[in-house]
């Protein structure tokens, strides 16, 4: 049995931000997809993913990522290279519980080989040279990746409050 054939059942419905029982509640996808992108924003990243995090037989990329605004060809690729289970990014966080900070390659797998260096170029090429990444749990205790990428603010590398930024001015939370 493949590995999403297995995941299918514990997929979609198993995530606290599953699209089903987001209608029904009456918000969209579309509106968490724009709260996110306002946050990217509002840190000076261009890019944003709220992902599950990867678990059990539930380590693709595609099976995981809930909202993002990458390049759909990026998605592609990335899913077929199949490393997000093992990125620099998962691995960091399974070590703390702090925000982090990744200069390039936050995605690609900690191995040197050619595939990871050529997965580093394609995510530069297409403007997700760093990362500043932070995990959350629901009430369930599932956890979830919050990342933004893009080029290098100031304030993220300097760890002068990028995370409290995230959560907009007093009033303006994205609650």
């Amino acid at each position: 049995m493949k590995r999403r054939e297995r995941a299918v059942g514990d997929c979609a419905e198993d995530a606290a931000f599953s699209p089903s029982q987001a209608d029904g509640a009456g918000v969209s996808a579309d509106d968490g997809k724009e709260r996110l992108d306002a946050m990217a924003k509002l840190a000076g990243f261009d890019f944003s993913l709220l992902s599950a995090f990867p678990r059990g037989d539930r380590t693709a990329f595609t099976e995981n990522r809930l909202i993002s605004n990458w390049p759909q060809s990026l998605i592609g690729f990335y899913e077929a290279a199949d490393l997000f289970y093992c990125s620099r990014l998962v691995t960091a966080m399974k070590r703390t519980i702090v925000p982090i900070f990744c200069e390039e390659g936050a995605f690609a797998g900690s191995a040197a080989n050619r595939e990871n260096r050529k997965l580093n170029v394609l995510f530069q090429m297409h403007g997700l040279k760093n990362t500043f990444a932070f995990t959350l749990h629901d009430a369930d205790l599932k956890q979830y990746i919050f990342a933004f990428s893009g080029g290098c603010p100031a304030h993220a590398r300097a760890g002068d409050g990028a995370a409290l930024r995230l959560h907009g001015a007093p009033g303006q939370g994205f609650a």
